[in-house]
């Protein structure tokens, strides 16, 4: 067996079984799926059970999705390991581009993706658009930002040689995971067909602002206790710690072009962009707005509501 299709799922009764049924529809073949199932209270485990073969589900007392995701890699019997959040789908071709780059350069591949809002999707809200960090830029990349989806591909074998997911980290488990890959002399190559769904959700641990800026801190804060950082890297840590991350700059520059306070958006928008340089949605932003912020704020605001009242984002979704 090839792949191993891994779906940590908590309560997720609601998406579990479109979760599952994406995975069997792939037109890649040698795979199998292990759903494992975190100690739900719901009907998640009765649903995934229902599926036939090659679904498994194992279960578990609840223990978090780090817990959840390295049991399903302990599970699996395939010699690469893809992971599918119990709230996300997969298109048909999806496992089939991702063993492909992986064949053809190895190592970790990511995919690319469209966000699934309430109202669907749109073909400007993908997960990557724009430059991708090359092998040489992505030990500072992955400090900036996970720039990693969860949608990757990867040996089973690298947990063996890097460790599992920390179970200490709750939301940002898969980039600390990609980090230490990353500072290990792994490269991650972008799949960059979206042939998956991303569900930008408004439940969950993922859908907490205060949550994730809190997670994201601890793990910079872990990542500034390494001893092979180079000085430029501990130095853009230590910035790092010192105030907001771009995150949630970029999060304040979006309140504020919403509200139409153009100068506030363009100043949190320039901020963020000069802690996570390697995004480009911040980077343009940054860039529309910093010249003639009342002239072009406008504009950028107008196509951002459109975009934002086609798909139903509200301001309660985060990813």
């Amino acid at each position: 067996m090839r792949v191993s299709v891994v779906i940590p799922a908590f309560n997720g009764e609601a998406t579990v079984g479109a979760a599952v049924s994406s995975a069997l529809w792939q037109t890649y073949r040698d795979f199998e799926v292990v759903v494992v199932d975190d100690g739900s209270r719901d009907a998640t485990g009765s649903i995934a059970g229902s599926f036939p073969e090659p679904v498994r589900v194992v279960h578990q007392e609840n223990a978090g999705v780090a817990a959840a995701r390295n049991r399903g890699m302990a599970e699996a019997r395939g010699e690469l390991i893809a992971f599918c959040d119990a709230d996300d789908v997969l298109l048909p071709q999806h496992l089939e581009a991702l063993v492909a780059v992986h064949d053809r350069h190895g190592g970790i591949v990511t995919s690319d993706c469209y966000w699934l809002f309430p109202g669907g999707i749109h073909p400007a809200r993908t997960r990557y658009k724009g430059r991708f960090p090359s092998p040489a830029h992505q030990r500072r990349a992955i400090l900036e930002q996970n720039f990693v989806s969860t949608m990757s591909l990867f040996p089973k074998a690298l947990a063996d040689e890097i460790g599992p997911f920390d179970p200490e980290l709750q939301v940002a488990e898969d980039w600390d995971f990609w980090l230490r890959a990353i500072y290990a002399g792994h490269r991650i190559v972008l799949q960059p067909r979206p042939l998956a769904l991303y569900r930008w959700g408004s439940a969950g641990l993922a859908a907490d602002p205060a949550r994730m800026d809190e997670h994201a801190q601890a793990l910079i804060r872990k990542a500034a206790a390494r001893d092979d950082l180079t000085r430029d890297e501990r130095a853009y840590v230590k910035r790092r710690l010192a105030g907001p991350g771009p995150a949630e700059l970029g999060r304040q520059g979006d309140e504020a072009l919403r509200a139409g306070r153009y100068r506030e958006a363009a100043r949190r928008y320039r901020e963020a962009a000069a802690l996570c340089p390697s995004e480009p949605a911040l980077t343009r932003k940054a860039r529309a707005l910093r010249l003639a912020p009342r002239l072009i704020g406008p504009l950028v605001r107008s196509r951002q509501l459109r975009i934002e009242q086609a798909v139903g984002f509200e301001q309660g979704h985060v990813r």
